[in-house]
């Protein structure tokens, strides 16, 4: 704790600073900047203390350390006027066998993903200096991911991630290399910290000139401030000197229901402060997630997310999970419990109901506040 505390109060310290400045895009492949997810977007993009789950090789590849289980993530984005934005990953704990060959979970501590994403303009109207049309042309970037985290200690893990970057503007075509590098370490059952460098890496260049890759360094925090209460602080330092912050809430009011909104201005320079505000909800079905975000870009218009994160193995998880629970809990009613609650299956208890994962899915059907 004496090591992570410097850190916490440089976020502390960052985070009203950097809610001064915002960055614009003068890089070359600034898609990379656009979020992915909806339930990240929603949280105005500071997930880089959240991102122990199928969008870590975008967001954090620390947190592959602390997969719990197999998971693929899938995204639609309408953007701004006709462009269009898609983004697909798979992430899977190693080290052990999924489900455990004895019927137990057990937890890995290293992981391998892999993320693409993908923007397209469709076609659009080229026209020449007159004026005279002269056919359609199209644009589009990609970024190939693979992505390697693992821990290093019981709290604390380290991550990189290697990608391609493609672009191509009608017949011009342009390749980039770039890397990033992620820490993810839980300072406590509620505070989880941060460090990332993303998109570090060559140019890219379509003619003589190229472009430097948007390289930015992120510091961010996630407080579980409550069983259905967690909010998230990131402060993030671009390469052209700019600072910006994001934040996040993320309520719970009902299990199967995620309510989400959060704030960032990376995107109100030269627009209104409207456009930092994001919104949006997920639906929790068997372990799975649908969630949608909605962005307003001011006098651009506004941008729409769909996207789903499905966890292999999430229903027979909880199943394992319940059937423990009821054991425990035929004990405790048997009047063979020790008064100060020390037990083994007490406090068993208590770690699978501590575990987030595993008290959303046991909550509907078991009482959770008894």
């Amino acid at each position: 704790m004496k090591r992570i505390f410097p850190l916490l109060l440089l976020i502390f310290v960052l985070q009203p600073v950097a809610f001064l400045w915002g960055s614009n895009g003068t890089e070359g492949a600034s898609f990379l900047d656009i979020p992915v997810g909806a339930a990240p977007a929603a949280l105005g993009s500071a997930y880089s203390a959240l991102a122990t789950d199928a969008y870590a090789p975008v967001y954090n590849p620390a947190g592959l350390g602390f997969l719990s289980a197999p998971q693929l993530s899938a995204q639609h984005l309408d953007y701004l006027e006709s462009i269009h934005y898609e983004f697909g990953s798979f992430v899977i704990p190693l080290g052990r066998s999924w489900p455990a060959a004895d019927g137990e979970p057990r937890t890995a501590n290293r992981g391998l993903g892999g993320s693409i994403q993908y923007l397209g303009s469709g076609d659009i109207a080229g026209t020449s200096p007159s004026g005279a049309p002269i056919g359609d042309f199209s644009v589009r970037y990609a970024a190939y991911s693979l992505s390697y985290g693992q821990k290093v200690t019981d709290r604390c893990a380290l991550g990189v991630t290697g990608k391609i970057v493609d672009g191509k503007i009608d017949d011009a075509a342009a390749r980039a290399y770039a890397g990033d590098a992620g820490a993810m370490c839980q300072a406590s059952e509620k505070v989880t910290l941060s460090a990332t460098a993303n998109n570090v890496g060559s140019k890219l260049t379509f003619t003589s000139q190229g472009d430097s890759l948007p390289a930015a360094y992120h510091l961010g925090a996630a407080f579980h401030l409550q069983n259905s209460l967690k909010s998230t602080l990131e402060g993030v330092y671009s390469q052209t000197g700019l600072l910006s912050g994001r934040t996040g809430v993320e309520w719970t009011p009902i299990d199967m229901i995620s309510l989400r909104t959060g704030y960032k201005t990376d995107t109100i320079k030269g627009l209104s402060p409207l456009a930092g505000l994001t919104v949006g909800m997920g639906i929790h079905v068997f372990g799975q997630e649908f969630a949608y975000a909605w962005l307003p870009y001011g006098d651009l218009g506004d941008t729409q997310y769909f996207s789903m994160l499905i966890k292999f193995g999430a229903r027979e998880e909880t199943r394992r999970n319940l059937i423990q629970y009821q054991a425990i809990r035929q004990h405790r009613n048997s009047g063979t419990r020790d008064i100060n609650n020390n037990e083994p299956e007490y406090q068993q208890l208590m770690q699978l109901l501590n575990d987030d994962e595993n008290r959303d899915a046991l909550a509907p059907m078991v009482g959770v506040g008894q």
